[in-house]
């Protein structure tokens, strides 16, 4: 599967967000592409960091920054995992 546009994934979350704003969500795609789309986004700040990492090592404020980083993804996983109805409340 390729990699969606820059425009398309745009146009993707903007009618996902109005789905969700109507409450028209009836498979829970719109839902989903939002929490993926922040998950992705806060990945995206872990893998950049990481490569920092590897490539020039990491004074210890940065690597402070990416533990943090880390353990706010897992506490947020751990959130929502424990209260069912932030999947179906959370906006993005």
């Amino acid at each position: 599967m390729n990699k969606p546009s820059e425009q398309e994934l745009e146009t993707a979350l903007d009618a996902a967000e109005r789905m969700r704003e109507r409450d028209v969500d009836p498979h829970y795609l719109a839902h989903a592409l939002l929490y993926l789309y922040q998950r992705n986004q806060s990945l995206e700040e872990v893998l950049r960091r990481t490569e920092r990492f590897i490539r020039f090592g990491l004074p210890e404020s940065e690597l402070a920054h990416l533990k943090r980083l880390v353990q706010r993804l897992r506490e947020e996983d751990e959130r929502l995992d424990e209260d069912p109805k932030l999947h179906s409340s959370m906006l993005l």
